[in-house]
């Protein structure tokens, strides 16, 4: 049995949101179109056959992304950009859009995209324990699909300058939409409107972290209750060298865990299966890592007396 595509092509998403203004750079590896096709099953006794299912595909290559039931809706990687650009520009002061970069990731060819925005000129300088500082530097992740595996999620937080860790904030500062005709713009455009006033109570949080101490051995407990034995023990290990720059502080282990989420390293390093999917493995880290620094232990950790 063999499946084909209808000559016909529905257009799922027509553009809804209108001539924007983006300040933002422009895309370039995830500025593709998507288009969908009906799907009909072939046998040699019945022939073609409809189904209720589409075929996502690049317009630029024909690649096939995947296979999803016709309520589906396609939501292209540039008009959420765009969207994303417009709020932003309406919610934060033009100097803080000014040089922002824009880093463009992908998966299987492309069925899974991933985009982090960074603002150079939103900056807060932290204080570690050493007595160093370090720079935190405002970001947005966004993840898009193609193929059905997930919904449309932003999630807003900061890159470490001295490292390049990258990090996610909590449970509120998280958009996600599911790929359906009831998605609504408003909701998107009201979470970027919100993450620039977020960031700034956030950076007051870690400045805690920063100056709180923590034991080699509670740190240890804590990544044992949370992960495998095995990767636990190497997250100690990155606790350690975190300190030496760092201090000893509840900082360090943030700093561990967001190597761990950011970096394809000899400790923490992806597995080679043939498929492009390192952008999808780091970004699956950083959601994991998003939730145990938002766990009620991780909190205890950071603001016990």
């Amino acid at each position: 049995m063999t499946v084909t595509l209808h000559k016909n092509i529905v257009q799922l998403f027509p553009t809804q949101i209108g001539e924007i203004n983006n300040p933002l750079p422009p895309l370039e590896l995830l500025g593709f179109n998507v288009s969908s096709k009906e799907a009909e099953f072939h046998t040699p006794k019945t022939g073609y056959l409809p189904t209720p299912y589409n075929i996502n595909y690049r317009e630029d290559n024909c690649t096939p992304l995947g296979v999803c039931k016709g309520q589906y809706k396609i939501l292209q990687n540039k008009e959420l950009y765009d969207l994303a650009g417009k709020a932003l520009a309406e919610s934060a002061p033009s100097r803080a859009l000014s040089n922002a970069q824009v880093q463009e990731k992908l998966s299987n060819d492309g069925a899974r995209c991933f985009i982090d925005i960074s603002f150079p000129e939103l900056t807060e300088d932290l204080q570690q324990l050493r007595g160093n500082s370090t720079g935190l530097m405002f970001r947005i992740l966004g993840w898009n699909s193609f193929d059905g595996s997930s919904p449309v999620r932003f999630s807003s937080g900061a890159i470490d300058g001295y490292c390049s860790n990258g990090m996610l904030w909590g449970d509120f500062s998280v958009f996600g939409a599911r790929h359906t005709q009831g998605f609504n713009s408003k909701h998107l455009e009201k979470f970027f409107a919100l993450s620039f006033s977020d960031f700034q109570q956030k950076i007051i949080g870690l400045r805690e972290e920063a100056k709180k101490h923590l034991e080699l051995e509670e740190a240890r407990k804590f990544l044992e209750k949370k992960f495998s034995k095995a990767l636990a023990d190497k997250l100690v290990e990155r606790f350690v060298i975190e300190s030496i720059e760092r201090g000893q502080s509840v900082w360090a282990l943030r700093s561990a865990l967001t190597f761990y989420a950011s970096h394809n390293s000899s400790n923490f390093s992806i597995r080679n299966t043939g498929n492009d999917h390192s952008a999808s493995t780091l970004y699956t880290r950083e959601e994991e890592v998003r939730k145990v620094v938002n766990s009620s232990e991780f909190k205890t950790l950071a603001f016990a007396a």
